[in-house]
């Protein structure tokens, strides 16, 4: 097996994982299918995101004894739990979204290179100035992005909304990232007619190396 079919097969799985999961989340959230079942599968994002950090940290045995403090106290309110878990899955939707809001707009303060700017250079080493003031302005475009869906999250959950919240964070959120990718790049053909386009999908992969290349820096 090649390597670029093993990487088409890997991003096939995760897409029907993805969709399994919005799936059983939506389910368990409007259709309250099982309250032990919705708990279950509100804690995989987290779960993962934990298991994540605990690769990349140093002090993995610290990092470990939290891990265990938390399972045991999530093993005791157990119960408790079961009946607050939607709370669990809007603090993951509205974080996550508030989190890349942080992420983009923090390189926009002071004298730092904004994000796409970074994302661009990963791409080509000499960018003109006309370039760099488009990619600013698409890190200011996606720090407003993540603003509004974490507003739009919030006031949904906290008006009551549960379904139309369920269908934004289980649905239409990752839609939503695709079509302001699809967007990004029609606006760039307009705005920038000459210079070299590498596509939706070369956006794609210039921010999971960016990314990526971050997290080899920090261990």
């Amino acid at each position: 097996m090649t390597a670029g079919l093993r990487r088409r097969l890997g991003v096939a799985l995760a897409v029907v994982l993805s969709v399994a999961f919005a799936v059983l989340a939506h389910g368990a959230l409007v259709q309250a299918i099982s309250p032990a079942l919705g708990a279950a599968v509100s804690l995989v994002p987290v779960t993962l995101l934990l298991w994540w950090a605990f690769g990349q940290s140093r002090l993995r045995f610290v990092a470990l004894v939290a891990l265990a403090a938390g399972a045991a106290v999530l093993w005791l309110e157990w119960e408790r739990f079961e009946r607050h878990f939607p709370d669990l899955f809007f603090l993951e939707h509205a974080g996550a979204n508030l989190l890349l809001a942080f992420i983009f707009g923090r390189t926009l303060v002071g004298a730092q290179e904004p994000l796409c700017t970074r994302f661009a250079r990963i791409i080509h080493e000499h960018l003109p100035p006309e370039v760099e003031r488009y990619t600013r302005q698409v890190t200011l475009a996606w720090t407003i992005f993540f603003l509004a869906l974490f507003a739009l999250s919030s006031g949904l959950y906290f008006a009551g909304q549960l379904p139309a919240w369920s269908l934004l964070a289980n649905f239409l959120s990752p839609l939503m990232v695709g079509a302001m990718f699809v967007v990004e790049y029609i606006v760039r053909h307009r705005v920038l007619p000459h210079w070299h386009r590498i596509g939706v999908l070369g956006s794609v992969r210039a921010f999971s190396r960016h990314f990526q290349a971050q997290r080899a820096a920090a261990r």
